[in-house]
């Protein structure tokens, strides 16, 4: 018997079958439709409920695959490295962010004081989160000419790169952030370049190897370039649209670069860059934001300048120029120059979104293999989603605003503070101290397992406390 027929042991039961059409099946889904963890078995063995499900079914022709898309939260992204205690909040709890946790449709994301997190999306995007930040990934959405996310920056601050094509020159310098080394995607890692070069010398040349400042850091740009052309006239043909919104002020970014900043009940900073230090871009997609406002019946909003950080106001209802820029500045440093974490994302990209380099997208492949829904350009689905989320979120948000005023009116504004860059600053100006000490070098000479070993012995804080 096929599934299509009327059987008494699956979900959709009683249901005419000519009124059950073909529903995609998206990669890791449940077959069945019903959420056995929470059933009521009360309402499940109500008769008159049934008539009442059946009735509705059977006037809903698709009503299988709207229950099916609605229950299903696809991969957003996935966390790249998180430094000490971060955490994830989803619909079964909350659970350790680590090494290559998926981030689904609704999740949290949490730093504590002393952690922060890089996260990779599923565009080949990147995100920093610094620590005391939690961010929720509410959507991700793609069709054949844009792939569009929805997130909530709950507090805190957040950097946001999207993959840009171009070509980076040999820049003979340390990495800037570089407490969060060693990553555990060991082919990222500047020392892993540093072993294949090292390793190709014969022995006279590997004493003057050892003079080298940044070793493997020739290889490692050469690598990284080599991936960014892969693709590229696929990734060029689509654009990254951002969405994302605080209780006072909501973003729509497209193909953007940007930090943002978000206290509870006071303001919000943001700034837009077109490009990425130091890479000869070659990417024709243009760089443009807008910021919307708050209010039940307040549609306007402004467009936002590039290499500039503003600040909207408490109320969230205009936007200036922040005065006292330099307090934020230190969180730019971290991401001046960040090949091994570009390296990483190239890794991930490989590896969870191999859609990205096709041309075109084919709706079944893409849901069975990759568990994404294809959008339709033709019906403008994304322009009327996004219609609807512009309403509902200023309407949702202007009436948390007035709630979180009364609840943290006694409070006292911090602001930007040195919390969301000491703990990296500290561990950067460590790594830089130690750069050329023994343990640095002695990596160049290591096997494959031993060079495994190095890593885990020296990424013990980014591991969970269980692993250690």
């Amino acid at each position: 018997m096929s599934d299509l027929e009327i059987l008494l042991h699956v979900d959709e039961w009683g249901v005419k079958p000519k009124n059950d059409l073909e529903v995609l099946k998206y990669k890791g889904q449940e077959r069945s439709t019903v959420d056995w963890e929470n059933i009521d078995e009360n309402t499940w063995l109500d008769f008159n409920k049934w008539k009442e499900q059946l009735k509705v079914k059977e006037s809903t022709p698709d009503w299988k695959l709207k229950l099916k898309e609605s229950q299903y939260s696809e991969l957003v992204g996935r966390v790249i490295q998180c430094l000490n205690a971060c955490r994830k909040y989803s619909k079964s709890g909350g659970s350790t962010a680590q090494y290559t946790s998926e981030i689904h449709e609704g999740d949290e994301i949490s730093t504590g004081m002393h952690s922060y997190a890089w996260v990779f999306l599923r565009d080949g995007s990147i995100m920093r989160i610094s620590p005391r930040t939690s961010i929720s990934f509410l959507e991700v959405n793609l069709s054949e000419e844009k792939v569009f996310f929805l997130a909530r920056l709950n507090h805190g601050h957040v950097y946001f790169e999207q993959r840009k094509i171009g070509k980076f020159p040999m820049v003979n310098k340390p990495e800037t952030d570089m407490g969060m080394y060693p990553l555990l995607e060991k082919k990222a890692n500047r020392s892993y370049f540093a072993r294949k070069e090292y390793q190709d010398l014969t022995p006279k040349q590997r004493l003057l190897y050892t003079l080298e400042q940044n070793p493997g850091h020739v290889s490692q740009y050469l690598e990284l370039n080599r991936s960014l052309e892969r693709g590229k006239s696929a990734f060029l043909k689509r654009s990254t649209e951002f969405f994302i919104f605080t209780a006072n002020a909501t973003f729509l970014m497209q193909n953007p670069i940007f930090h943002l900043f978000h206290e509870t009940s006071g303001e919000t900073y943001v700034k837009l860059n077109e490009s990425i230090d130091h890479l000869n871009l070659t990417d024709t997609r243009t760089t443009a934001g807008e910021v919307y406002f708050r209010g039940y019946n307040n549609k306007s909003f402004q467009k936002l300048p590039t290499q500039k950080w503003l600040t909207v106001d408490p109320e969230g209802l205009s936007i200036e120029d922040l005065e006292n820029s330099e307090l934020v500045r230190p969180v730019e440093y971290f991401v001046k120059r960040i090949p091994s974490i570009h390296l990483a994302r190239e890794r991930f990209l490989e590896k969870n979104s191999p859609f990205m380099f096709m041309e075109s997208l084919d709706e079944k492949p893409l849901a069975n293999l990759h568990g994404l829904r294809l959008w339709n350009n033709g019906k403008e689905e994304l322009e009327l989603r996004k219609k609807y989320l512009f309403e509902r979120i200023r309407r949702v948000e202007t009436t948390n605003l007035r709630s979180i005023k009364k609840v943290f009116k006694n409070s006292r504004q911090r602001g930007f503070t040195r919390d969301f860059y000491t703990e990296a600053l500290s561990r950067t100006l460590m790594a830089l101290k130690n750069l050329n000490n023994y343990n640095s070098q002695v990596v160049k000479e290591t096997t494959e397992t031993e060079y495994y070993l190095w890593i885990l012995n020296n990424a013990e804080d980014f591991m969970p406390a269980y692993f250690r």
